[in-house]
């Protein structure tokens, strides 16, 4: 990785944890510890949680402004942490830490659930995150009580193995305002309002060098953008996994809500609260388009729903943190990657008990080798291969079923969290969130299993000076603009791929024959998740969420049908909220339509799945459609 990437990556971790300490503290000058205070504080006390905003739950103390993940101490005192609270795994692990503190990094080999503590001595910022659910976040500032402000720090280290940071670069000052939208759920874009305000608290804070600068000018208040619907239907319908909504009959929080793309109308709230559904992540379905299966990120299970009326089928035990599920076009198996684990489960079609186990993890040149923790797998049009994003290795794993093993492990980046494929499977790409870059990696000929290409998604811009190369900071030209990418599937016809980037809430377009990006566009706060579907009468359209804005964006990829992708374009933008005529098996109560992350249409369009399609289904497709390759 070249180091103007990696300085990215360690700015944007930096930032992060920046806008953990510097949320709303309710006071108008400078936070210091009284001195009695000092003397009682022999710890600070997190909860690792299941609830939306309070993944890192500070227990000492209510919450301070808009989060409750901030604790402020002195120097020599022990940070706990806890899972008591949540159903399934996690790490606890350091994003970054003042440059040259005892201690640091602190991190696991493997996800847990339990107990773990560090003792902190140095001043300055410490951040904590989880590495299977990345925007869990935890931050501790060790004060100084002898200076001004609350003390960030002149440097900070990164786990990706940058050092001497400093706090003060354009990107820091970006990523304070991109994560105090991420970690306070009073901040989060609410599209059934007209303007996104977010007031930053007047509280000084010590940067790089001494300085002294005030919270408050990083204040937000802006028009949305409108909410519209496509002149074009789709064909079909769209699941989302709102991951955040909360019902009155759960503790925990999620629901799937389905829009007709027909009508543009939510149609279908589901919530399941029988089986306590938790935090639902990601969507996939059936060879006949009848079942939906769902993840229960923070928890152990498989769901599946009758797709017609939002019934519980099944609920079956997989493993820890279950992330994506696909299915095998040649058996419609179905493959769920055990993110908490070191493996992807098979289960019989339909959703039944888990038959097989695939180690993604080991190989004869590395038995010894920590779990692999995949996320986001891709699986070939074929049913011959599958290709995983492997968060806890740097890695991705290319497996092939005929010889039923792992057949090349290419180093990716920091923190790989996705994948798609080509539609014939002859490369595919893995998004790396914390490098802010893509690896392309052969899946044919003498270079199979290689990584032939990175592209880097913040090439047009400079962390330092924070001005695009042709000065467009608003990233509605041709500036190529991506910080932490997540979701990057690859069109059905191959032509293009397309990822979600949450930091910087853009959509990347990448021509896969160049593998160059083209395109940004702009996206919604917590831009995560992409999917195709078929747009009525040829064509295709890409419906992106976004974890921190109740809306799903509809893109054209190609609207003057000419072949060019620099004309895609925005052409939807809907509201996820419940409405009047909406379908529900639960109240809403809280986060309505928020934590957009897995994304379904159906019926699915992509190359292997799409010809296995009911006749009915096959009828609402044109013959490009029908045979998205030739």
């Amino acid at each position: 990785m070249n180091m103007k990437v990696l300085y990215v990556a360690v700015a944007s971790s930096l930032m992060l944890a920046a806008t953990i300490l510097v949320a709303p503290l309710g006071i108008t000058n400078s936070f210091k510890l009284l001195p009695e205070a000092e003397a009682a504080r022999t710890g600070v006390h997190f909860s690792i949680t299941d609830d939306p905003g309070s993944w890192f739950r500070n227990d000492d103390s209510p919450p301070i402004g808009a989060t409750d993940s901030l604790a402020v101490t002195t120097r020599g005192n022990t940070v706990f942490f806890n899972m008591d609270e949540s159903n399934t795994v996690h790490t606890v692990t350091s994003l970054l830490w003042p440059t040259g503190a005892p201690n640091m990094p602190f991190d696991q080999p493997e996800a847990f659930n339990g107990e773990t503590q560090v003792k902190l001595w140095e001043a300055g910022l410490y951040v904590f995150v989880c590495k299977l659910h990345p925007f869990m976040l935890g931050a501790v500032i060790v004060d100084n009580p002898a200076t001004q402000g609350l003390d960030l720090g002149g440097k900070v280290d990164m786990i990706n193995g940058i050092t001497e940071l400093p706090t003060n670069s354009d990107l820091v000052t970006r990523l304070v305002r991109g994560f105090y939208v991420i970690t306070g759920p009073s901040a989060w874009q609410d599209f059934s309002q007209d303007r996104w305000v977010v007031d930053f608290p007047s509280v000084e804070v010590r940067r790089t060098g001494g300085e002294i600068v005030n919270l408050d000018v990083l204040d937000i208040d802006q028009a949305l953008p409108p909410l519209m619907k496509p002149t074009t239907k789709g064909v079909g319908e769209i699941w989302v996994a709102t991951q955040y909504e909360q019902t009155e009959g759960k503790d925990k929080p999620g629901t799937l809500t389905v829009v007709d793309a027909d009508t543009w109308k939510v149609t279908r709230k589901v919530a399941l609260p029988e089986i306590e559904m938790n935090n639902p992540h990601n969507l996939w379905t059936d060879r006949n388009q009848r079942v939906i299966y769902a993840t229960q990120w923070f928890d152990e299970y498989l769901t599946t729903v009758n797709r017609a009326d939002g019934e519980l089928k099944s609920n079956v035990k997989v493993g820890e943190a279950p992330a994506h599920v696909m299915t095998r076009v040649d058996t419609d198996e179905v493959h769920v990657s055990i993110n908490g684990e070191y493996s992807v489960v098979e289960l019989k079609p339909g959703g039944g008990s888990v038959t097989d186990t695939f180690d993604v993890t080991k190989t004869p040149l590395d038995p010894g080798a920590n779990p692999a923790q995949p996320h986001a797998h891709w699986m070939g049009f074929d049913g011959k291969t599958m290709v995983t994003p492997n968060s806890n290795t740097g890695d991705s794993t290319l497996y092939d079923f005929n010889q039923d093993k792992i057949v090349a492990k290419p180093e990716t980046g920091v923190l790989p969290i996705a994948t798609g494929m080509m539609p014939d499977s002859s490369k595919y790409y893995v998004s790396n969130f914390l490098s802010n870059t893509i690896s392309v990696v052969s899946m044919k000929g003498p270079s199979k299993g290689a990584v032939i290409e990175t592209i880097n998604l913040l090439e047009d811009y400079d962390p330092i000076k924070g001005v695009p190369a042709d000065g467009d900071l608003n990233n509605d030209g041709d500036s190529i603009i991506g910080a932490l990418p997540i979701q990057t599937p690859v069109s059905p016809n191959g032509k293009y791929l397309v990822t979600a980037n949450t930091l910087t809430a853009t959509i990347t377009i990448v021509d896969t024959d160049t593998d160059k990006a083209i395109k940004t566009l702009a996206c919604d706060a917590g831009c995560h998740g992409v999917q195709f579907g078929a747009k009525k009468g040829g064509g295709y359209y890409a419906y992106v969420t976004s974890k921190f804005a109740n809306t799903l964006i509809v893109v054209d990829i190609d609207p003057n049908n000419n072949g060019d992708a620099k004309d895609a374009k925005v052409v939807g933008r809907l509201l996820l909220e419940a409405t009047d005529d909406t379908k529900t098996d639960d109240d809403i109560s809280g986060y309505s339509g928020m934590g957009g992350q897995g994304v379904l249409p159906v019926p699915l369009v992509y190359n292997g799945w799409v010809q296995n399609l009911p006749q009915v289904w096959k009828d609402k497709l044109t013959n490009s459609q029908l045979n998205p390759i030739g």
